[in-house]
């Protein structure tokens, strides 16, 4: 499998479990930061950063989900990119 084709499917199961249980993540667990691994709610914490140290102590270098119940996926831009301005260069 090409590297691209993997980082694309990274988190995708952790992603799709949220995004199919995001109304009920949201009822049982308001306002609260989710760890998800796989398609398990491993823990809940009042902030960001306590759900990312637990699953960097849990899971150690294996991708994890932490989201705020009831957000939505944030949007990734990168105006220099699309505008031109700034240019990535392939090794």
């Amino acid at each position: 499998m090409s590297e691209d084709i993997q980082n694309e499917n990274i988190l995708s199961v952790e992603c799709t479990y949220y995004d199919e249980n995001r109304d009920k993540l949201l009822l049982q667990y308001p306002n609260r930061y989710l760890l998800i691994f796989g398609d398990r709610v491993i823990g809940n914490y009042a902030k960001d950063d306590d759900a990312i140290y637990e699953g960097c102590r849990q899971f150690g270098d294996k991708p994890f989900l932490v989201r705020r119940s009831g957000d939505t996926a944030p949007e990734l831009n990168a105006p220099a990119l699309a505008l031109g301005i700034l240019k990535c260069q392939q090794p």
